[in-house]
């Protein structure tokens, strides 16, 4: 399950040389939901204030646009992070790499995974979502829910198909 709109080369900078990546996948696009709805909000919320206040208010004017700004430029930022957060699940590793100006890679050995589950809330369901929970006996447990991941049922069953092959 490789997501086509990730590039090869993005896939191959994360891989060891013997390495085989089975599912390359970006956060579900659900993850905006938040950032664009306000940014949507804070627009609305600027005309409206801009048609209901005369012209003559200059103060409501004035402060009113740039919180739209705001909105929009953090609406933004949330879009280049996602475009840039991906979750790789290879024959020897589980990966999430993080961050647009600073890159954090969280790994966990595939075969250090002690327990693998799925679940997915209501709207998981309806936008098509869910959480990967992620239980080893790393001691750290950087790597333990990996919220947003479209089609959870297919990666886990992909991911139990890999843990089982490993441990036979």
């Amino acid at each position: 399950m490789l997501d086509p709109s990730i590039s090869p080369k993005t896939v191959q900078r994360y891989l060891l040389p013997a390495e085989k990546c089975v599912v390359a996948v970006r956060r579900h696009w659900s993850i905006l939901i938040r950032p664009g709805a306000a940014a949507l909000g804070a627009a609305a919320l600027a005309l409206a204030m801009a048609w209901y206040f005369p012209e003559e208010n200059a103060v409501v004017h004035l402060a009113v646009w740039p919180a739209v700004v705001a909105a929009v430029l953090w609406a933004g930022w949330h879009v280049m992070v996602w475009r840039h957060d991906y979750f790789f699940v290879t024959d020897r590793r589980v990966m999430v790499t993080h961050g647009v100006l600073t890159r954090r890679v969280l790994m966990v050995p595939l075969g250090k995974v002690t327990e693998l589950k799925f679940q997915r809330s209501l709207s998981g369901r309806i936008l098509g979502h869910g959480t990967l929970i992620l239980e080893s006996n790393v001691t750290e447990d950087s790597l333990k829910d990996v919220q947003y991941v479209p089609w959870p049922d297919t990666i886990y069953v992909r991911m139990c198909d890999l843990m089982f092959d490993s441990k036979e």
